[in-house]
């Protein structure tokens, strides 16, 4: 059993392997009364999550990489009632890491996905949404034949046009939220009150997180530290958790509630790391 340990709130040997998983997040909507918003991202030590390839893709460095980080990761979207990801990633899916399909039986996650079954969840993985103005990618025929709730939320005009129709024709709930682009705000008010998910995942990358955070719409922010620096000149070359180049700490309506450290990590490019998880909570959040 892999143990790490915790530096705050208190220093104690906790085992990896549950660790997220003992958030009990549902419970936790329950406690507040409402919905709960949460994303997750992997870092280096400057907040860089990606950095553009040699085919001009931005990519997670395999220097940041690991099983730990993607394994937590899992048990936050193992909780969840609704995923939210972005429409470009089902334009990438065939190099994409699966966030479809892995608590299905068979794939890298089914253990989680039978968790789910045995926690009350009436499906081995969560519904669908998608944040997109442009409805300029097609879903794969195995999510349009499965029994999970799909939801498009793109702008007003985009959602009255005749590909939404389409795609309502198909069982896919088509919602316009803004004029020019998606309301944070307006979306989940969606999810949360007309739809009743309780635990919602924002599993893409910080377009959407800074449509949650000027929605004042985030609750729980958890960060993968990888305690290395990925090297670059140009900063157009990489993507960081905020835009702006700004650091967590200007985000002052969240506060540090939890850091774990995980020491010898091995990244997917074989180096040797150590790693903190950290979970930020916005303030007013009661819990």
């Amino acid at each position: 059993m892999v143990m790490i340990n915790q530096v705050f709130p208190v220093k104690k040997q906790v085992p990896l392997q549950g660790l997220y998983l003992g958030e009990r997040l549902a419970d936790m909507a329950t406690e507040i009364g409402r919905s709960v918003v949460l994303t997750d991202f992997l870092t280096d030590k400057n907040g860089v999550i990606a950095k553009l390839d040699k085919d001009a893709h931005f990519q997670i460095p395999t220097e940041l990489k690991n099983s730990s980080d993607w394994g937590l990761f899992q048990e936050l979207i193992a909780q969840a009632d609704v995923t939210i990801s972005g429409g470009s990633y089902f334009k990438r899916l065939a190099t994409s890491q699966d966030i479809l399909y892995q608590f299905e039986p068979g794939n890298a996650f089914e253990k989680l996905g039978q968790w789910r079954l045995d926690s009350g969840y009436k499906k081995r993985s969560p519904d669908v949404a998608i944040v997109t103005r442009h409805l300029d990618f097609e879903l794969p025929e195995k999510l349009l034949k499965s029994d999970r709730r799909r939801i498009i939320f793109t702008t007003d005009s985009m959602a009255r046009s005749d590909k939404a129709k389409t795609l309502k024709s198909a069982n896919i709930i088509i919602v316009g939220s803004g004029e020019t682009s998606v309301d944070g705000d307006r979306m989940v008010a969606t999810l949360s009150k007309q739809m009743s998910y309780r635990v919602i995942v924002m599993a893409s990358g910080p377009d959407i997180l800074d449509l949650l955070l000027a929605a004042q719409r985030l609750d729980l922010l958890y960060i993968t530290q990888a305690q290395v620096e990925i090297p670059f000149k140009d900063p157009a070359t990489v993507k960081t958790i905020l835009s702006g180049e700004r650091e967590i700490s200007a985000l002052k309506e969240f506060q540090l509630s939890h850091q774990f450290m995980q020491e010898n990590v091995v990244t997917e490019d074989g180096s040797l790391i150590s790693q903190s998880f950290l979970r930020y909570d916005r303030k007013d959040l009661q819990v």
